[in-house]
């Protein structure tokens, strides 16, 4: 890396920071192989403006520049994007540039990042994030750069690989390997709690995760044995299920003329596929597996006891 060239030297120092290390002017000196007056420059004219919060500062006990540990895990930009971001709010205030460039800068980059931390994951009837936006942030920066996270869920603490972030049937889902039992579940991601990002990297099969596109509901289990399913969909309803297929598995074996449809679906779980037979009664039947008949009998069976009139 060409550490003469300031996005880069900038970049890394960040990078450098977010990991916990105090930095001393001379040690980025030899780092680098920069002027003492370069790195003065890096700091007091491009990084400690660019986090006004005090996330960035110096330490006049130790002479070291010191930041909140994984600070870059809670924000949106790279480091590499801050490192440009930075260069531009400083040229904005060059005494060449438009009198209101500067604010003009300043603004947009708190435009940009509030709508896009508004705007993240978000779709129509699904839950909302507000109340959760640091840590899908956090976590999302943790897959992308393959991070094991500690955290705390269902009263346990844990630590786990971050392998995706899912929406099912409007919830917003965390998929992890858990290495203490080796086994892939799925969290609610609202009720993750204490969530840290270790300075410890995982390896995980990229395929497996990919398998994940195919899950309909939380109950997906990617270690299971494929069931194929076959349904009977009632014209009433067959448009809603070729505009949205349940699954990328999803396909039409036969078509009616009146407009019903036989479709074939492959899923891991019964309780995959249940709720949504169930919420489409009586213009849905199963046709295969017998299992998957037996199970929705008897849910409606339970049901009527329970509920007899």
């Amino acid at each position: 890396m060409e550490h003469n060239n300031r996005i880069n030297r900038l970049s890394s120092t960040l990078v450098l920071l977010s990991k916990g290390q105090e930095l001393s002017t001379p040690s980025l000196v030899e780092r680098f192989g920069v002027t003492k007056k370069i790195i003065q420059t890096d700091f007091k004219e491009y990084l400690l403006p660019l986090f006004s919060d005090g996330k960035i500062f110096y330490d006049y006990s130790s002479k070291t520049y010191k930041a909140k540990n994984n600070f870059l895990t809670k924000t949106l930009f790279s480091a590499d994007e801050l490192a440009v971001i930075s260069i531009l709010k400083n040229k904005s205030k060059d005494k060449y540039s438009d009198e209101d460039l500067s604010l003009k800068v300043d603004v947009l980059f708190e435009k940009f990042e509030d709508e896009l931390s508004n705007r993240l994951y978000q779709k129509s009837s699904v839950e909302k994030i507000d109340n959760f936006k640091d840590e899908i942030i956090q976590i999302k920066n943790a897959i992308e750069s393959r991070s094991i996270i500690q955290c705390t869920y269902n009263k346990k603490d844990r630590e786990v690989y971050p392998l995706k972030i899912l929406n099912l049937e409007g919830y917003w889902y965390l998929i992890v390997f858990e290495p203490q039992d080796k086994k892939i579940k799925t969290f609610h991601l609202n009720t993750i709690k204490k969530i840290e990002v270790l300075n410890a990297n995982y390896k995980f099969d990229k395929e497996i995760v990919k398998t994940f596109d195919n899950a309909i509901t939380a109950y997906y289990k990617p270690e299971n044995e494929p069931i194929t399913v076959e349904l009977f969909i009632d014209a009433t309803v067959s448009r809603y299920f070729l505009r949205k297929p349940l699954n990328p598995t999803q396909r039409v074996i036969k078509k009616y003329d009146d407009g019903s449809l036989e479709l074939e679906i492959i899923i891991t779980d019964l309780m995959e596929i249940i709720p949504t037979i169930q919420r489409y009664i009586p213009h849905i039947g199963v046709i295969t597996p017998d299992e998957l008949k037996i199970e929705v009998k008897k849910n409606f069976e339970t049901y009527f006891k329970r509920f007899e009139l």
